[in-house]
């Protein structure tokens, strides 16, 4: 015997209110597609917004369109009017503001206007054509009934100007061209001034001036490097530049000509260049622990010749770009260090001191030991030993050493 339907006991019993819930994901977007009016998209997301949700993610162009967030909006406002003011007239929910933002979105078309003329008749938009072929311009106005109101958008050969303000009293706050750029404005009707521009490849620039005399002072690129301008308007030439990493680049020159002066590290290092634009040498270097590097050669070929101490040594160098070796060192004493030996090799072999007496030395780098020693006034020490151990072997004067050395 067949068991009697068991009863309903809770909600979880209840029916599923989203009649689609259970048809497969693809059967639901053959149904979407098939939508093509915007307030029965908003309807149909409203009611299911899984199924809103799934257009959305699909990129069904009505849903993507800018129209439907309006016809979503409206909807919303609609249900909201009509549960708060029960039998009171519903006003027009479609407000300046909405249209304006729609004007100004690029993806907005005039072939959507008959539906705003439809869901709010009193105010909505309208366009007028003028022209034909490569004279064609289009001018789109919010329309008040049968009342033309404020101009919001021109276009015209690929160009796209974009106004706000009241009638006859517009005035540009963006222009589109063919390429992707986009220019901003700011100012009154007539007296409007660009303030930035940003371009296709990310880079986006910043002007400052009155009309007619902008000025580019900033860009910012897309890499996250920021360059600074100064000059006139169509003189304007690069002072600095800010890297994404920290650094900072400093320039002089003319427009077209600007020269790398300046190099400052996150570290703190700042090196200085000399040369024209593209040839630009580095000559000194100026280091965190207040020791400066001097370098001499063209671009890319640069060699240390010199190394200035905060203590007050000084070391100097030979050798190509990434060979150069230390050859001397003056020390603050008066006392003048010689070595010899490729780069990382060096080895003292001589010391001058201040008094004019010289001591000789042998031996590898780091284990260099003293073997002679010559007074200022010419008499010899001979020594012997392992560095830090060594001991006189023997002592002659000045003529004795002359004498001996010449046989």
């Amino acid at each position: 015997m067949e068991s009697p339907p068991r009863a309903r006991t809770n909600d979880d019993d209840a029916p599923p209110t989203d009649c689609l819930a259970e048809l497969p994901p693809e059967l639901h977007l053959r149904i979407l597609e098939g939508v093509d009016d915007f307030s029965d998209c908003a309807a149909f997301s409203l009611a299911s917004p899984r199924l809103g949700l799934l257009a959305l993610r699909s990129g069904l162009a009505r849903f993507k369109d800018p129209l439907f967030a309006v016809a979503m909006r409206l909807l919303l406002i609609e249900r909201l009017l009509a549960g708060a003011f029960v039998g009171a007239p519903i006003m027009d929910t479609l407000n300046e503001a909405t249209l304006r933002a729609y004007a100004a979105d690029r993806r907005a078309t005039a072939d959507h206007f008959p539906w705003l003329a439809r869901v709010s008749p009193a105010l909505c938009l309208s366009a007028t054509v003028e022209g034909a072929d490569e004279q064609r311009a289009e001018t789109w106005a919010l329309r008040r009934g049968e009342e033309r109101g404020a101009d919001l958008r021109f276009l015209k050969s690929g160009l796209v100007r974009h106004f706000e303000g009241e009638r006859g009293a517009e005035r540009m706050v963006r222009m589109e061209f063919a390429s992707g750029e986009v220019a901003f404005y700011e100012g009154e009707r007539g007296a409007e001034r660009i303030v930035r521009g940003e371009m296709p490849d990310g880079n986006v620039q910043y002007y400052e001036g009155e009309q007619g005399a902008e000025r580019l002072v900033r860009m910012e690129s897309a890499n996250g490097n920021v360059l600074y301008y100064e000059g006139e308007g169509g003189a304007e030439r690069m002072v600095r530049v800010e890297f994404a990493n920290g650094s900072m680049q400093y320039y002089e020159g003319e427009r077209g000509a600007e020269r790398v002066v300046r190099t400052e590290l996150p570290d703190g290092t700042m090196e200085h260049y000399e040369g024209e634009r593209d040839a630009e040498r580095s000559v000194r270097a100026e280091l965190p622990d207040g020791n400066v590097q001097y370098f001499e050669g063209d671009k890319r070929a640069e060699r240390l010749v010199r190394m200035e101490f905060a203590n007050g040594n000084v070391q100097h160098y030979e050798g190509e770009r990434g060979a150069a070796r230390m050859v001397r060192t003056e020390l603050p004493d008066g006392n003048v260090q010689h070595y010899e030996g490729e780069k990382g090799a060096e080895r003292k072999v001589r010391v001058v001191l201040a008094d004019g007496s010289m001591q000789y030395y042998e031996g590898e780098r780091g284990a260099e030991r003293k073997v002679r020693a010559v007074s200022a006034d010419g008499d010899v020490e001979h020594f012997e030993g392992e560095r830090g151990a060594e001991r006189v072997v023997r002592i002659l004067d000045f003529f004795e050493e002359f004498w001996g050395a010449s046989g």
